[in-house]
């Protein structure tokens, strides 16, 4: 009998409250990252590091960000003409690039990427040419202007992905075009609007991208609002987004990033947020406001996720990156709950003394799952469910904080 009441609990206040949080456009998630630390990562914690300047560790407009299989992070520091690179916790790792148009020699480098293994490819934007490399920093090769137009000629590069076969994406928002090499920079296929001439896709300005698991390819289409999304050939598959602010909408998002479970998310760059959507484009949850403190932006460009949960910001005009976990399901979900009129310590004291001792709430997390996707569409039309599933909160918060911890494994 206890089991049933507690499930009730749960689907009827617990998860309405989550996904109410989930929604809000005013809050920040707190994710823990000290690594000598054992409290779970989904609940409070902050992590960034940088500053204006061109020391090491330091930026002038970090237009990229990325993530190797180690957890290493490079970023493209626009503005200072380089590539630096980093431990997963921001410590200084090396630095290399100067401003020039020789080999190795950056000029606005505006996104950069990673392959399997660790070769580095930067969109060397005002050079109008990918350069790739290796893991040290040292120049490998570079390609783009000098091709033959029609033939993997590269105009404006400000984006660079790599796949799971490291076959190399390049945004060109000039040419209306998204275009695939091969490691050695060996052209494959390009597709998109040319100069919009087609009236298919009109206008079409790819700006970032990611690949998912299957290898779709995901873009913002920056001038444009929207996000689209190509299969392996390059056939559009969706679209989605307009201007403005309201949830699923956006003012000109510049950075896209896919997590393990294929969740897509989206730096909404002048509404100085980060949206949440699943594979297919449906909205899940947004965070951030304009502003200098964790989870605030000022113009947030690019992003990358680590297989580990673990998301990289740059946030451009604040010149520097947040860091923040995106583990899927209500690992994430609980952490955008880091306005709760609640002491996140005692909740902890509560769940060692009482509740971790109880196999119940290993037991509502299947059922947690479920009923999800039937409580969600019903909240969002309704405002007054929203209200009271949030006054619930203060009396239920280490129920749910016992199932992060039993849900969340600490990285």
């Amino acid at each position: 009998m206890k089991k049933y009441a507690v499930s009730l609990l749960l689907c009827v206040f617990i998860y309405p409250y989550l996904a109410a949080a989930g929604s809000r456009e005013d809050v920040s998630p707190l994710a823990t990252l000290d690594e000598s630390s054992n409290v779970p990562r989904n609940l409070l914690g902050r992590h960034m590091w940088g500053q204006q300047g061109s020391k090491e560790g330091e930026f002038s407009g970090p237009g990229g960000v990325a993530v190797d299989s180690a957890g290493n992070v490079y970023v493209a520091d626009t503005r200072n003409d380089r590539i630096q690179k980093f431990s997963k916790n921001g410590g200084f790792l090396d630095a290399w690039g100067s401003n020039g148009a020789g080999e190795g020699k950056l000029t606005n480098p505006g996104a950069v990427a990673v392959d399997s293994a660790g070769n580095v490819y930067v969109a060397d934007s005002t050079n109008f040419r990918i350069e790739k490399f290796d893991r040290k920093g040292n120049y490998v090769a570079a390609w783009g202007p000098d091709t033959e137009i029609g033939s993997g000629f590269i105009r404006q590069p400000v984006g660079v992905a790599v796949d799971s076969a490291d076959h190399v994406y390049v945004a060109d928002p000039w040419q209306s075009l998204i275009l695939k090499y091969d490691a050695q920079g060996n052209f494959l296929a390009a597709w998109g609007d040319p100069l919009g001439k087609s009236g298919v896709m009109f206008s079409f300005r790819p700006t970032s991208l990611a690949i998912d698991s299957l290898g779709n390819v995901f873009c913002t289409d920056y001038y444009n609002n929207l996000v689209r999304k190509f299969d392996v050939t390059g056939a559009l598959v969706t679209s989605w987004g307009s201007e403005g602010n309201d949830t699923g909408e956006f003012s000109y998002p510049s950075g896209i990033a896919v997590d393990a479970a294929d969740n897509v998310f989206v730096a909404d760059a002048f509404n100085n947020r980060i949206q949440q959507f699943n594979n297919a484009g449906t909205f899940v949850a947004v965070w951030g406001a304009g502003g200098t403190d964790y989870g605030s932006f000022n113009f947030p460009v690019s992003l990358a996720i680590h297989s580990s949960g673990r998301m990289y910001v740059a946030d451009a005009l604040n010149n520097r990156i947040q860091v923040f976990n995106v583990s899927e399901g209500p690992c994430f979900l609980a952490s955008v709950l880091g306005e709760a009129d609640a002491s996140i310590e005692a909740i902890r004291n509560y769940r060692d003394g009482v509740l971790a001792k109880s196999a119940y709430g290993r037991q509502l997390i299947p059922l947690y799952y479920k009923m999800s996707a039937r409580l969600v569409p019903v909240l969002e039309k309704n405002p007054s469910a929203k209200k009271a599933a949030a006054g619930m909160l203060k009396l239920f918060l280490p129920v749910i904080d016992l199932l992060m911890q039993q849900q969340c494994p600490v990285r």
